[in-house]
């Protein structure tokens, strides 16, 4: 979600504060149209008090009613337990908590830093901070995020201890929860604690209240009434890219720390106003700032503790594993989809598939059956479907496939601060991870991507277990879920597979009549008759001979039983093809049946004259049959040319093309006009052990995988910003060097060389017009056409200097990078927030011979570009070096795609992400200090207050235990 877009569809809250039991948690939720809670008690027990078997009944419940979990209220650290406590049942909270999360599917455990008793000040201060890193310690063992909560303890009351905290402790699983409202009892001003929090903030608490008539005391009431300034707070949050859930916890009908919930009051409704007063509070969130200002929020890069939580959870199917073992995909897809929110991805679906659309002649016979069998079997195995950014045509979207999905087995999940181990670690939990970071690092380095490009993730069930996606990715591919560009993330070592097989599966079964020991020819021998077929077909199915199938012949299992002392009469041999276009299926699959006949043919030839096995061979052909327990399915075959062009711009190798490919739900893709489909992603499915014993995933493989994500997304928003439509780019040139100018959505781009030598115009043409731009004496005139709505922000160049805007379809970017004469300055791609002016792709401007960033010398293993072209003319000196112009994004080398140098923070991509040599940007500014001073208590009575709720009969609350 994009600033301006306001907050009403993150809103959730505590559900206790409306009601104590699940059924009226889950009403109120349901009449605000919320997709989540946040769990602190239910029918008045502690969450953590719950047993298993009621928090399974607890997690059915809530995703029945299509409700996820956003954070785990634990009372670790609060008000109820002083410093002086036992901690070892905090820590034994922490473990129950950990197990309940994975059956909620949620990481996220809200913390306080305990209440003194007695100590001095540093000796306080000093139990806290240990307690916090040992809890750090065994949470990022467990996969769990720790929230502060600005509460009752040591570091709760002040920004200045919060940082402290977070400081010592040193650990990337701690995190802060604000709440908007606790100044009001703590007496400290909401807004000066929350600035310099702002990069930690990873969930938020909404209350507002008025001083009450004591020190300590607060009169809660409706956000927006109160003294908690909670609008600038949330306007503050927004502004500086915060993007997860604001978390109501009115206090208007509860106080849980006291345990009093007022008698008439209605708490539902009192909640319900509440949550809708939150929703329309005017926000009015301005542009986002530049460098030096309050430092932006930053998720995490690869999220190793969401992948220890997704590793620990339990995603094998009951194809892999059989009826009756434990399954939490719906639970895998909550956890991913709450992670995905902070990055700014919006949920269009969890859903399962219809059952009407899996009961097809091509869904394999073990999904029909099973289907038919449990009527519960897809409700159990939902898909999720993600998008950045606003619905656009299938031209300007990007789709990600991810499964979450397993095999079963495998031993337990650990991360050794390098590899993570575990089923799932490299097909496909840990790129399904990285994936959330790639995209990330994209939208922050270059803000067309989820603006004028839509970047969709579908995280399915149902890849495993033979089921072959027919009922995760093809349902989602035939509801239209599908970009120009398709990524299947799968382990390929980082390089892309633009083709994939399919899989028939034959069945050669044999059902006959037993026969003991002692008299062998009495019936039907299975082991023979199977054994000699399958040697039959292994040389009638395999090259060179004249009858081999276009397809890889997999004998696979063969059995009839285990006991020494009888003949047994039944058996079965399973044959898997693996073919690379329909049309080799199909012959593959006569090739199977042709074969049969053959080998049954030769078998009565051979054994009917042998006493023994006479039987068996007369009636061989009856008592076996042949059954298909898949076949018919695609297979993705060659694809078009300008997709492997886009990968190599994007620095992805491609896979050889005489090494074999492997099946995957990238068949689903097969014929969809007008896309490119490819399989990529970290690891190898032999070198890391997927499907086997010692599954693994080193961090850096998953840091490469991101990175390289986030140059597609970017390479890929070049591409479409340039030149959208068809729209012309027209440009002229200055003496020594080029103007540049690209055409979006059929309009035209023209510019024109300035008045002096050296200087540069630049032009963006808009939707069905023309925009003209001309420079002024020593620099650069810069002109954008509004698109839509929203419009552009043109930019005119100062003597001596250069303005940049942009307008594509849809909004408009903008950038200020003032540069001396003879620098030049690029259009057609946005500017990029807290660096200078840049465009966001690789290669030539449509309409000129010029290379963006020509001369630079791409390093291979950093991507960095370097050494780019000085400007034709020496420029003038510059008031301000920091602020000098910027080569376009681009590099020399076709092979890889580089921001603009100075265009992207350092941090704004994952470890080994393309990156330019930007100049060095104004520190942070000093956090500003906390009061320490109470507001004004005088005006406890206003009329804000909630009616019933007056300064008269308050709702009272001492500093010490605000929740």
């Amino acid at each position: 979600m994009r600033p301006g877009d306001g907050i009403a569809g993150r809103i959730t809250g505590i559900g206790d504060e409306a009601a104590p039991d699940l059924t009226g948690q889950i009403d109120v939720a349901r009449r605000l149209g919320w997709s989540a809670l946040e769990l602190r008690t239910v029918d008045g027990t502690a969450l953590a008090d719950l047993d298993t078997a009621s928090v399974h009944a607890l997690a059915d419940r809530l995703h029945t009613a299509g409700l996820g979990v956003v954070c785990l209220d634990s009372r670790i650290g609060n008000w109820a337990r002083p410093v002086t406590a036992d901690f070892a049942a905090d820590l034994d909270e922490l473990d129950r908590l950990a197990v309940h999360g994975r059956v909620l599917g949620c990481r996220s455990v809200r913390i306080m830093s305990w209440p003194n008793d007695g100590l001095p000040e540093d000796a306080w201060a000093s139990r806290a901070i240990s307690r916090v890193r040992r809890l750090a310690r065994r949470a990022e063992e467990l996969g769990l995020e720790l929230l502060h909560e600005n509460c009752s303890g040591w570091a709760g009351a002040g920004a200045s201890r919060t940082l402290r905290l977070l400081h010592e402790v040193d650990s990337p699983v701690l995190r802060v929860l604000f709440d908007t409202g606790n100044g009001v009892a703590h007496g400290y001003d909401s807004v000066s604690l929350l600035e310099p929090l702002l990069p930690y903030v990873a969930h938020v608490h909404v209350k507002d209240g008025l001083p009450g008539e004591r020190p300590g005391e607060a009169v809660y009431t409706l956000p927006g009434d109160g003294a908690a300034r909670v609008a600038d707070c949330l306007r503050l949050l927004e502004t500086h890219g915060y993007r997860g859930a604001y978390s109501l916890e009115p206090h208007l009908a509860l106080l849980p720390h006291e345990g009093l919930r007022r008698e008439g009051a209605d708490a539902k409704g009192l909640f319900v106003r509440a949550a809708q007063r939150l929703a329309t509070l005017p926000l009015d969130v301005p542009p986002a700032p530049g460098p030096g200002s309050v430092p932006r929020f930053r998720p995490p890069g690869v999220d190793g503790g969401l992948l220890l939580h997704l590793l620990h959870t339990p995603t094998a199917g009951p194809l892999e594993t059989g009826p009756g073992a434990p399954h939490a995909m719906r639970a895998a897809l909550h956890a991913y989809a709450s992670a995905a929110a902070r990055c700014g991805l919006d949920t269009l679906s969890l859903a399962p598939a219809r059952a009407a659309d899996v009961l097809r002649e091509d869904t394999p016979a073990r999904v029909r059956a099973a289907v038919a069998a449990d009527p519960a079997f897809l409700a159990g195995q939902p898909s999720l479907v993600l998008r950045l950014g606003p619905e656009l045509p299938r031209e300007r979207t990007v789709m990600f496939n991810v499964h979450l999905d397993t095999v079963a087995g495998g031993p337990p999940p650990a991360f050794d601060g390098t590899r993570f181990t575990g089923r799932g670690a490299v097909d496909a939990k840990g790129p399904a991870v990285a994936l959330l970071a790639g995209i990330a690092a994209a939208a922050r380095a270059c803000p067309a991507v989820g603006r004028d490009v839509s970047v969709l993730v579908q995280a399915v069930a149902g890849e495993e277990g033979g089921a072959l996606g027919t009922f995760g990715t093809r349902p989602l591919v035939e509801a239209g879920h599908v970009g120009r560009v398709n990524v299947f993330c799968e382990p390929t070592g980082l390089r892309h597979l633009p083709r994939a097989t399919a899989a028939s599966t034959a069945r050669v079964t044999v059902t006959g009549d037993d026969a003991v020991d002692d008299r062998p020819d009495a019936g039907h021998n299975a082991t023979l008759l199977l054994g000699f077929l399958a040697q039959h077909l292994a040389t009638a199915l395999a090259p060179p001979s004249p009858g081999a199938p276009p397809a890889t012949v997999c004998l696979a299992g063969l059995h009839t039983g285990t006991l020494h002392n009888k003949v047994h009469g039944t058996g079965s041999l399973a044959l898997n093809l693996a073919h690379t276009c329909p049309e080799d299926g199909a012959a593959a699959e006569a090739a199977v049946t042709r074969a049969l006949d053959e080998g049954l043919r030769e078998f009565t030839a051979r054994y009917r004259t042998v006493p023994l096995f006479a039987r068996t061979a007369a009636d061989a052909a009856r008592i076996t049959r042949l059954d298909w327990e898949k076949r018919g399915l695609p297979a993705l075959g060659a694809q078009p040319a300008w997709g492997d062009a886009l990968m190599e711009r994007a620095g992805i190798d491609r896979w050889p093309d005489d090494a074999p490919a492997f099946t995957c739900d990238a068949i689903w893709l097969h014929g969809v006009p007008g896309t490119y489909t490819t399989v990529f992603g970290p690891g190898g499915l032999d070198t890391h052990h997927a499907h086997a014993d010692g599954e693994f995933v080193d961090l850096t493989d998953l840091d490469r995988f991101a990175s390289r994500v986030t140059a597609l997304l970017i390479a890929f928003t070049t591409e479409v910003t340039s030149g959208l439509g068809g729209g012309t780019g027209v440009a002229s040139g200055r003496v020594g060097g080029a103007g540049l100018a690209s055409g979006l959505g059929g309009g035209t781009g023209v510019a024109s060389g300035p008045a002096s030598a050296g200087g540069a115009a630049l032009a963006s043409g808009s939707v069905g017009g023309a925009v003209a731009a001309s420079g002024p004496v020593g620099g650069a005139g810069v002109a954008s056409g509004p698109a839509s709505a929203g419009g552009a922000a043109p930019a005119s160049g100062p003597v001596g200097g250069a303005g940049v805007a942009s307008g594509p379809a849809g909004g408009a970017g903008v950038a200020s990078g003032p540069a001396s004469a003879g620098s030049e300055v690029p259009a057609s791609g946005p500017a990029l927030a807290e660096g200078a002016a840049a465009a966001c792709g690789p290669g030539p401007v449509p309409g000129t011979d010029a290379s963006p960033a020509e001369g630079a010398d791409l390093d291979p293993g950093s991507g960095r570009a370097e050494g780019a072209a000085p400007p034709a003319a020496d420029p003038a000196p510059s008031a301000d070096p920091a602020s000098a112009a910027v080569p376009a994004a681009g590099p020399a080398s076709s092979a890889s795609a580089a921001p603009a140098a100075g265009s992207v923070p350092a941090d704004a991509l994952p470890a080994g992400a393309l990156r330019a040599t930007a100049p060095a940007t104004p520190p942070d500014t000093d956090p500003a200090p906390v009061r320490d001073a109470a507001p004004d208590t005088a005006t406890a009575a206003v009329s804000g207050a909630v009616p019933g709720m007056t300064p008269a009969t308050p709702i009272r609350t001492e500093k010490a235990g605000t929740v």
